[in-house]
C-alpha cells in the first residue's frame, strides 16, 4: 500500500461524504495533537475529474489530474489545514525578515485509490457509521442513503452490529425537520423524544419547535404528541376517569362518532390503543372541562378572589403567555384563565408571589415535612407547553410577607399560623391512618362470609354505596355531588330512606348503560330481563323490528351458502 505526499491545496472535501458536522473543538485538540506526534494515520483520497484551476497564492495552475477528493479521513485534514494556515502565517512572517520558510504542513501522507461513487460512498459510511461519537441524525442519513441504494434494513444491521429495530428508528429521524434536526445535535431534545416527534408532520414539527424553546424532556414531547393526535387513551378525562359528561355538554367518546374506535361498530374500550379523536375542537374543549371540574374539586381550599394566601390553603398559578408562544395558544391561555376566573378563584404569578419552585416529588417526605414547617406552599398550575392542565406544584415562600395581599407579617402570627396548620395536620393523618388500616381490614378480614342477615348500619352503607355510583346529573338533582367532599352521602339516606327505591333504579340504570353491558352477558340477560317487564310494549316491538331484519339476512346469506354447495358439486 503506497502512501504519498500530496499538497493541502489540491485537495478537497466530497459532497458525498454524510457527516456534515464537525466539533470545532476536538479538531482543534486533533490539530495540537498532529503538532506534537505528527499525523500517525494517512487520510484516504480519490482523484477526481474537476476544472483546472489557478492557486492564488503561488499562482501555478492546477490541473486535473492533480486534484483528489476524500474518502477517509476529513478530521484530520481539516485539522492538517489548520496547521497550513498557521504555519502560512508564519511564513509571511519569516519572508519579511528574510528567514527561511517552513514546510512541515504543506502536504498530507495520502492513501490515493481509484473509486467509483458508490465505492467511496459506502467508504465513507463505513468509516462514519463506525465511529465512537457518531451524531444520530447523520447515522439516519447514512442508512436512509444505504437504503436508497438498494441495501435492507436487515443488510445494514448486520453490518454495523446494530439491530434491525435500530436502524429503522433511526431511519425515521430523517423525517424531522432541519430546524429539530439541530436541537437533537445541540441536545436540546432527547434521541428518544426526537423519535417520538418524527411521527408528526412538518406543521405539528414547525408548531412544537416554535412552542417548546430550550430544553426538552420526553415527558413534554410524549404530552404534545399525544394532544396533536388526540389520544384518547391519554386524554386526562379518561386517564384520570374524571365525569365531565354529566351536565349533557358533551357525548362520551365511548359514544362519540369523531372517536376512531367507534368506526366500524367499535367501542372506544375494545381498541384503546388506537382510539384518536378526529374533532380537534371538541377535544381542546374536554381537556378545559377536566381542567375546571379538577378544579371545583378543590372547592374549599383554593383561595378566592380577595382573600390572602394563608399557610394551608392552595392557590392557582401562571406566569403568563410566553412571547414565543402561537396567537393560537395565547388565546388558548387567555380563555382558561378566564374560564378559571369566572369560578371566583385567584390568580397569581409564582415569580411575584413566590420565591422559587420546590421540585421534589410529591411523594418525597422531605416536601410534607416543608408543608408542616410552612415553607412551601402548594399550588395549582393550569396551563403548560400543550394547552389546558391540571398539576400540582410547590414553591419556596418568601421570608419576609405571608401572603401576596397582605403587608409585612408579624412573626407571631405566621408561628401561630404554622402551629395551626400543623394541628390541622395532625388531625388530618389521624383520620388518613384510620383510613388506611380500615381499608386493609375490609381486604384481609373475612367480613363477607358472615351468614345472618344485613344489620341497619350494613344497610345504611350498602345504600350510601349504590347512591354514590348514580349517575352525577341524578346526584345533582338530589343536592349531592360525588366530587364534593362536603357532600354528605349518609346524612341524605339516613334522611331520605322512603326514596331508596328510587336511587336504586338510577343505579340499575346507570350500570345497564354502560359499555360492559356489550362484552358480559350476564348484563345482557339482565337488560332483557328488566326491560321486558317494564317496557313490554316497546321491548315487543322491538324484538319484531330485529327479528325481520335477522330473517331478511338470513335468508339472503343461506341463498350464498347453497350456491357454493352447488358450485363445489359440479367442480367435483
Amino acid at each position: 500500500m503506497e502512501i504519498q505526499k500530496i499538497k493541502i491545496e489540491k485537495i478537497s472535501a466530497s459532497p458525498l461524504n454524510p457527516r456534515k458536522t464537525f466539533d470545532e473543538v476536538a479538531i482543534e485538540e486533533l490539530a495540537a495533537n498532529i503538532e506534537k506526534q505528527g499525523l500517525l494515520q494517512p487520510i484516504t483520497v480519490r482523484p477526481t475529474s474537476e476544472a483546472p484551476y489557478l492557486d492564488e497564492d503561488t499562482g501555478e495552475v492546477i490541473n486535473v489530474k492533480d486534484t483528489y477528493e476524500i474518502v477517509c479521513g476529513e478530521r484530520r485534514f481539516r485539522a492538517l489545514q489548520r496547521l497550513k494556515a498557521k504555519e502560512d502565517e508564519a511564513n509571511i512572517a519569516k519572508i519579511k525578515a528574510h528567514r527561511k520558510k517552513t514546510e512541515l504542513y504543506q502536504t498530507i501522507s495520502c492513501i490515493v485509490r481509484e473509486m467509483t461513487d458508490d465505492e467511496a460512498f459506502d467508504a465513507m459510511i463505513t468509516e462514519n457509521l463506525q465511529r465512537k461519537d457518531v451524531d444520530p441524525i447523520e447515522e439516519a442519513f447514512a442508512f436512509s442513503q444505504l437504503m436508497e441504494k438498494g441495501r435492507t434494513l436487515e443488510d445494514i444491521a448486520l453490518r454495523f452490529g446494530k439491530s434491525t429495530r435500530f436502524v429503522f428508528d433511526r431511519v425515521k429521524l430523517n423525517s424531522l425537520i432541519p430546524e429539530l434536526k439541530a436541537r437533537v445535535r445541540d441536545g436540546e431534545i432527547p434521541i428518544s423524544g426526537a423519535m417520538i416527534l418524527s411521527k408528526l408532520d412538518d406543521t405539528e414539527q414547525a408548531r412544537f419547535h416554535n412552542d417548546n424553546e430550550g430544553q426538552c424532556n420526553v415527558i413534554m414531547i410524549r404530552r404534545f404528541v399525544s394532544n396533536s393526535f388526540m389520544e384518547l387513551d391519554r386524554a386526562d378525562w379518561i386517564k384520570d376517569n374524571v365525569d365531565i359528561w354529566d351536565d349533557g355538554t358533551f357525548k362520551p367518546c365511548a359514544e362519540c362518532e369523531f372517536s376512531t374506535a367507534n368506526h366500524g361498530c367499535l367501542f372506544y374500550e375494545m381498541n384503546s390503543e388506537k382510539a384518536n379523536c378526529t374533532n380537534p375542537i371538541c377535544y381542546k374543549k374536554k381537556q378545559l372541562a377536566y381542567v375546571l371540574r379538577r378544579i371545583q374539586a378543590e372547592n374549599g381550599i383554593l383561595v378566592k378572589n380577595g382573600e390572602p394566601l394563608v399557610f394551608g390553603k392552595t392557590v392557582i398559578v401562571d406566569d403568563g403567555p410566553q412571547s414565543y408562544w402561537s396567537e393560537e395558544k395565547k388565546t388558548m391561555h387567555d380563555n382558561t384563565l378566564e374560564a378559571i376566573k369566572q369560578l371566583g378563584y385567584c390568580i397569581v404569578n409564582p415569580n411575584e408571589a413566590f420565591r422559587s419552585k420546590c421540585w421534589y416529588d410529591e411523594e418525597d417526605e422531605r416536601l410534607q415535612k416543608m408543608l408542616d414547617d410552612s415553607e412551601i406552599y402548594r399550588c395549582i398550575s393550569c396551563f403548560d407547553y400543550c394547552g389546558p392542565e391540571f398539576k400540582v406544584q410547590y414553591y419556596y415562600i418568601r421570608k419576609d410577607v405571608a401572603s401576596t395581599t397582605s403587608a409585612l407579617a408579624d412573626p407571631k402570627e405566621i408561628e401561630k399560623e404554622k402551629v395551626r396548620v400543623q394541628l390541622k395536620r395532625a388531625k388530618e393523618i389521624v383520620v388518613e391512618k384510620t383510613a388506611e388500616t380500615l381499608r386493609t381490614w375490609a381486604q384481609e378480614k373475612p367480613y363477607h362470609e358472615r351468614k345472618v342477615e344485613l344489620t341497619t348500619n350494613e344497610q345504611l352503607v350498602f345504600d350510601v354505596m349504590v347512591l354514590s355510583h348514580c349517575k352525577s346529573s341524578f346526584l345533582k338533582s338530589l343536592g349531592l355531588d360525588k366530587y364534593d367532599k362536603k357532600s354528605d352521602f349518609m346524612k341524605y339516606v339516613e334522611n331520605n330512606q322512603a326514596d331508596r327505591a328510587q336511587w336504586y333504579r338510577a343505579f340499575i340504570a346507570e350500570s345497564l348503560s354502560d359499555n360492559n353491558v356489550n362484552f358480559y352477558p350476564y348484563l345482557q340477560k339482565c337488560q332483557n330481563l328488566l326491560f321486558s317487564e317494564q317496557y313490554p310494549d316497546e321491548y315487543l316491538e322491538l324484538g319484531k323490528k330485529l327479528g325481520a331484519s335477522f330473517e331478511k339476512k338470513q335468508k339472503k346469506l343461506n341463498a350464498q351458502l347453497k350456491a357454493l354447495d352447488n358450485t363445489n358439486t359440479e367442480e367435483a
